[in-house]
């Protein structure tokens, strides 16, 4: 894989922050204003991809339309460089499935908070008629005080086919298999009860240390979606409740009517419960 330059336009990158099949995301620091930002950058090989272009477009055009102190802030899109790239907040946190490879005992005292601010931003975005669609413990990242940022907004979606029109029908998969609703896997029409059961998944695995369903195969992992029983977490953590438990068959129905109908509902349910018997010591 050819490497990104250190310097691409005005922006001098300084460390790799992630890295996914046709993106890295770097911390950098802009020259002209003296600012550190964060850098989503198209790697070179995909650079000449217009698809992978619009997807960008496509995200600083939903971030636009956001404002939430929990929502990762998206200054600019360029393709300075050669290179298209969006500029954004720098948020020097590691995501939560870093943090919970240590252990789930690591998260558990700010994981009530988390999973709230998270909840609030969704409802944020469903307020302004967006659903995320890839909700997932790599799209959250943490402080050490439980703060989030939601991050990757590339295949939100007013309705469902959205990315499927932008890309020219290229697209088939609508979300990440180990958190994806059954509706999208369907590729049914999408609401924000979609994000309630990616967020079931992504509470469940804060709690359990893996996510409600694994497979050996993608075909079989997104059956399990479509047919298996929600396990109880309690199974996987003695020390979840019987309420969080229940929270999360909730969140986790296959059919979107039997979810909590909103993500206020959400926060009202997780308002209402403890998550861990108890907490530390």
């Amino acid at each position: 894989m050819a490497r990104i330059p250190e310097q691409l336009g005005k922006l001098t990158l300084s460390k790799q922050l992630g890295m996914g099949r046709h993106c890295q995301v770097w911390e950098a620091v802009d020259t002209d204003s003296g600012q550190r930002v964060a850098a989503k950058i198209v790697v070179p090989e995909m650079a000449g991809d217009a698809g992978q272009r619009r997807l960008l477009r496509h995200e600083i055009m939903v971030a636009r339309g956001l404002d939430h102190p929990a929502i990762i802030r998206i200054n600019e899109f360029s393709t300075t460089g050669g290179l298209p790239h969006l500029v954004m907040e720098l948020y020097p946190h590691a995501n939560l499935k870093k943090q919970t490879a240590a252990g789930v005992d690591e998260i558990a005292p700010r994981l009530h908070r988390i999973i709230t601010q998270v909840a609030w931003a969704l409802d944020h975005m469903h307020g302004r008629g967006w659903v995320h669609r890839d909700v997932k413990p790599e799209n959250v990242l943490a402080s050490a005080d439980g703060e989030v940022k939601l991050i990757d907004l590339a295949i939100a979606a007013r309705k469902s086919g959205i990315i499927k029109r932008l890309l020219g029908g290229k697209v088939k998969a609508q979300g990440s298999p180990s958190y994806i609703a059954p509706e999208q896997i369907r590729g049914l029409p999408v609401d924000p009860r979609s994000d309630i059961y990616s967020l079931g998944c992504v509470l469940f695995e804060m709690l359990a240390g893996m996510p409600p369903y694994t497979a050996s195969t993608t075909e079989e992992l997104l059956h399990k979606h479509l047919s298996a029983t929600p396990p109880s977490v309690e199974a996987f953590n003695r020390n979840a409740t019987a309420s969080v438990s229940k929270l999360i068959r909730q969140m986790l129905a296959k059919r979107p009517a039997d979810r909590p109908a909103s993500m206020k509902s959400v926060v009202q349910h997780v308002g209402a419960i403890k998550f861990l018997n108890r907490v530390g010591g």
